[in-house]
């Protein structure tokens, strides 16, 4: 058999095949030779029905969206580091305050937390993990646990050889007596929304001072100017005593300005200023031998992380350098303005009417003050008067010691702390004088 023979019988035998499957599935055959007209048709699915698309025959000038806003592709934070990134050193905190970052070291193993004093290096154990944390909650910080002040704030991350990384949080002050406002998160429905990334940014605008009464010395318990006080004579070297801290959690103290002008005016002159810290503290001693005697004001000016401001004022100090002191009598009520205790009364004092006990209450975790009186000696003490509020050099109450019988009292002055401990603070021998009847006027004697 030559070759040509044998092309033609394997050519029989697959089309005699072909024949075959075409007559045990008609619908098939059907659609193969329908192909033949429409191309195509013999390989779809016999459930598609075919849809007709509309091509645009015009071109459009602009590019696709997808080509104008492209989603960005996540960048992931791969860095091996030890960083605390809120709050922030010298924050004011308050409550259950997360501590938010990152504590990465190479062959990690865990981290720990720790918290000491201010300045004081006292660790104190707070918690280990040994998850790897990026960019998250460290740490949520119960600072009701501690008491009010200033503390500092340790992360070690620790590797398996025992070798570490530190990151640490300086002077965060713990403040629940008097919590700094809390700046609101945006929401989808609150109109002040971020700004938008196309709209164009012009140069930050001329910070602007919070809104506050224009003579305001002091908020109770907060920022400002405590001593001196408005009205006050003073001389020589003059301690300036007040608060200077940061006002809300998510706008943190930048630093302190302290301002001078004549009494009435506007032509401040700079005297100081600091990025330091104080609470109830001496912020500046002013030289008022530099001065001419007059009257002065003073301007206290908190300055924040976005440049906004708050200003206290103190108002008519008088500098008397070229006069001498005044002798101390029972209305000189401040010799001493950061001691606690009773200023005034005095004790072995004669007193009528109404009086005006003046004092300092204002100790570290201070939870009240409480004022007594007894008759001299007894020790029968008798409730007056309570508050929480601290006061430097300040009013304490106003009694009207006529309504007693002439007599000698005591006076105690309790200071009680969050831990319950307390101080007392004595005035003895007050004696009460009552005051002397006016004479009935008596008609001219004829």
């Amino acid at each position: 058999m030559d070759e040509r023979t044998a092309k033609i019988r394997v050519g029989l035998a697959l089309l005699a095949a072909l024949v075959t499957v075409l007559a045990g599935a008609p619908e098939i055959a059907q659609r193969v030779l329908a192909d033949v007209e429409r191309p195509g048709l013999a390989f779809q699915s016999p459930f598609d029905t075919p849809t007709p698309t509309w091509t645009p025959f015009f071109f459009t000038p602009f590019p696709a969206a997808p080509e104008f806003f492209p989603t960005p592709t996540p960048t992931l934070d791969l860095r091996v580091v030890n960083e605390i990134v809120h709050p922030r050193s010298g924050d004011a905190v308050f409550g259950f305050t997360p501590l938010i970052g990152t504590a990465v070291i190479r062959d990690f193993t865990r981290y720990d937390v720790h918290i000491s004093p201010a300045g004081a290096e006292a660790w104190r154990w707070l918690t280990s993990s040994r998850e790897v944390i990026r960019n998250n909650v460290l740490y949520i910080l119960n600072t009701y646990e501690f008491p009010d002040g200033l503390y500092d704030i340790r992360v070690r991350a620790i590797d398996r050889n025992g070798n570490y990384t530190e990151a640490f949080l300086r002077k965060i002050e713990i403040r629940n007596a008097a919590p700094p406002t809390v700046t609101p998160i945006p929401t989808s429905a609150d109109p002040n929304q971020p700004f938008s990334p196309l709209i164009i940014v012009f140069d930050t605008p001329t910070p602007t001072a919070t809104p506050t009464p224009r003579f305001r010395s002091f908020i109770p318990n907060g920022q400002g100017i405590f001593e001196p006080q408005n009205g006050d004579v003073i001389r020589g070297r003059t301690p300036i005593i007040g608060t200077v801290n940061s006002k809300t959690a998510f706008n943190p103290f930048l630093r302190y300005e302290l301002y001078i002008a004549p009494s009435g005016t506007d032509q401040w002159g700079w005297l100081y200023s600091s990025e330091q810290q104080f609470w109830q503290s001496e912020i500046y001693v002013l030289d008022t031998t530099q001065l001419a005697d007059g009257f002065y004001d003073l301007r206290l000016r908190v300055v924040y992380r976005d440049s906004n401001y708050d200003e206290y004022y103190v108002t008519r100090l008088y500098v008397a350098n070229a006069s001498a002191p005044p002798a101390v009598h029972p209305t000189a009520t401040r010799p001493a303005p950061r001691i606690l205790g009773l200023y005034f009364p005095f004790d072995n004092i004669r007193v009528t009417g109404v009086i005006d006990f003046v004092g300092t209450t204002a100790a570290p975790n201070l939870l009240r003050w409480e004022l007594y009186w007894s008759p001299s000696g007894a020790e029968r003490w008798t409730f007056i008067f309570s508050d929480v509020k601290p006061v430097v050099n300040g009013y304490l109450a106003r009694l009207d010691l006529s309504l007693l019988p002439e007599d000698s009292f005591d006076f105690r002055l309790r200071i009680v702390r969050q831990d319950y401990t307390y101080s007392d603070y004595y005035v003895r021998n007050v004696v009460a004088v009552p005051p002397t009847p006016t004479p009935i006027p008596q008609p001219p004697r004829r």
